[in-house]
């Protein structure tokens, strides 16, 4: 199959757009990897096996790097990588990658031998479950309760129960977070349970509301034995060594928020385009083009945060405390946005369980689960919220890093380095270094016309507007000192826009010689527009898209959707691309 990304600096996706093309076009109803058989799957809630399958050499090592045997080269490739696939059929991505968290943790403070096993076992196909959360305790993983014991012969027994392990009912090896000691973050140690053991405790299988056939399992130990070679890590480093690994997971978690709002903004806008509301096109009433417009301009202001945070595990890992929070929140809300603006136009259509309805409702179902796995909304505000008191106490940590070279799409960062990943933020080179990039993309726009006005304007409010926010959290930790610390996630979620904000900024400066979204190479519009209902969403709480802003943003996603190309800035050509050559008189 040749390729048909054109050559440019974009070619550094090309794999991702070649994976999409081979798995054929997703409106074909006989096609197995298609939308109707991802609807097919959640009616039964069967495990997507075919599409794992197909997209499995490319995702099971996506996220492990070369040098420990995978095939992660630069993760803003697999994060793409992971949209194409996951557009399909949500359920790909854990299907494919939940072994992540664990993965990830063993890599992290493994032993050699534990690394080799965990990566031929991701190689074969296998899964490692992660079993950290407990029933009695949810979110609040101090409070846990599974305890590993020594037996007095210089092994350990495993006490407790762990529940909601994704993959678990597949899992041939499970990494437990159990406590070793008193209270307090040190003390929880890791242990790998492989084999037999992990049969042995596996309880019952639960459900979800979404990812149908992504089995949610239990696993209950009553003194189950573990030799000392099982622990991975030193003992009471368990929670530090899970929350380094948990800012890797959230930041390729926003693979499947940006690929849901994609998939609903095309079943949107191929419902526009046939449906008619009073004898006309609904596509051409103005409140639905807005609508979209606002809705792809979402979309696009989350991907721009999600592919610094991806390259930033390379550049700058030390700042994903924060940056994976930012991301992970920014995403979330966003695609609930997509699809509720996208709902709205569908009306009633949206209820009915037939056809693209059927996936949009499949896809939105989906799509919530992302919010809550991993890290929930509320943990992951509160990490947001330490990293701001941090912050306003000690001053905001400085970034001597280049963030042209940070965000700038056509170059391969260096090898990841994930040992470098901290618990707490020791960098922000995205707000750190906005006032100096804020600076020069207003000079580079002055005199551009109405649009580069616009995106000029923005960008000054957003710099006012995230100077003023910071200040505003120290003068209240500030009259609060010495008494009860206010809460502040209110404070951290309105700092999550204005960082995605930022990140646009640093994007659209890093790659204004190049044509993203298919365009002309430094377009303002969809600067001025991403910066704007960014600053709309932190100011009022609402997702809103400027009236002068729309009709560029509708003609660039109309566009995008009409020549089948991925609702990106980077515009990689899909399988639906051959589709939309054929009915050009162009030769796939």
């Amino acid at each position: 199959m040749t390729s048909v990304l054109a050559a440019g600096p974009l070619t550094r996706f090309a794999a991702a757009a070649e994976l999409d093309r081979s798995l054929g076009d997703p409106v074909d109803e006989r096609n197995p990897y298609g939308f109707h058989a991802a609807l097919t799957r959640d009616e039964a809630a069967a495990f997507p096996a075919a599409l794992a399958d197909a997209v499995g050499p490319a995702l099971r090592r996506s996220y492990v790097p070369v040098a420990d045997g995978g095939t992660l080269r630069a993760a803003d490739e697999t994060l793409m990588t992971v949209r194409v696939a996951a557009r399909r059929d949500l359920t790909v991505m854990p299907a494919t990658m939940f072994s992540i968290t664990a993965a990830t943790c063993v890599l992290l403070a493994g032993d050699a031998d534990q690394r080799a096993r965990v990566v031929e076992l991701l190689e074969r196909g296998g899964a490692i479950g992660f079993a950290t959360t407990e029933a009695e305790h949810g979110s609040d993983l101090l409070a846990n309760g599974c305890r590993l014991e020594p037996d007095g012969a210089g092994g350990y027994r495993l006490w407790g129960a762990k529940w909601l392990v994704g993959l678990g009912e597949r899992a041939e090896a499970l990494l437990v977070c159990a406590r070793t000691g008193g209270r307090g973050p040190g003390a929880f140690t890791l242990v790998l349970v492989e084999g037999p053991l992990v049969a042995a405790g596996r309880t019952e299988v639960r459900p979800s509301s979404g990812m149908r056939g992504i089995g949610l399992t239990g696993f209950d130990f009553a003194g189950t034995p573990v030799p000392a070679h099982a622990l991975v890590g030193r003992v009471g480093r368990g929670l530090d060594v899970a929350m380094r690994a948990m800012q890797y997971v959230r930041v390729m978690s926003t693979g499947a928020s940006l690929a849901a709002a994609d998939s609903a903004l095309r079943w949107a806008l191929d419902f526009a385009a046939s449906h008619r509301v009073a004898d006309q096109p609904m596509s051409g009433l103005a409140h639905t083009r807005r609508q979209l417009a606002t809705a792809a301009t979402t979309l696009l202001a989350m991907e721009a945060g999600a592919l610094g945070a991806a390259r930033a595990l390379h550049l700058a890992p030390q700042a994903q405390g924060l940056w994976s929070s930012v991301v992970k929140q920014v995403c979330t809300d966003g695609s609930a946005d997509v699809f509720g603006r996208c709902g709205d136009l569908l009306g009633t259509h949206a209820l009915l369980r037939e056809g693209f309805a059927a996936a949009f409702d499949t896809f939105r179902r989906d799509n919530a689960v992302v919010r809550h796995i991993d890290t929930g909304p509320v943990a992951n505000l509160r990490l947001v919220a330490t990293a701001l008191t941090q912050w306003a106490l000690t001053g905001q940590p400085g970034s001597s890093l280049d963030t042209a070279g940070l965000f700038d799409l056509s170059t391969t960062p260096p090898p990841a380095r994930l040992d470098a990943l901290a618990v707490a933020s020791r960098s922000d080179p995205v707000t750190g270094g906005l006032p100096l990039v804020a600076d020069r993309v207003r000079a580079e726009l002055r005199g551009g016309g109405p649009l580069a006005d616009a995106a000029a304007q923005a960008v000054a409010r957003l710099r006012t507007a995230l100077t003023s926010h910071l200040g505003r959290i120290g003068g209240l930790l500030e009259r609060r000192r010495g008494g009860a610390a206010p809460d502040l996630l209110e404070e951290a979620e309105r700092f999550c826009f204005l960082h995605a904000a930022a990140s646009c900024v640093h994007l659209w400066w890093a790659n204004r010689r190049q044509p993203l979204l298919a365009g002309d190479a430094a377009d303002p519009a969809w600067l001025a527009a991403t910066v704007s209902v960014l600053l709309a969403r932190a100011e009022g709480g609402v997702w809103r898209l400027p009236a002068d802003l729309v009709e560029p943003m509708y003609r660039s996603l109309d566009r995008l959707h009409a020549d089948g190309r991925l609702l990106s800035v980077t515009a990689l050509p899909l399988a639906e691309h051959d589709r939309a050559d054929t009915r050009k008189g162009r030769v796939p």
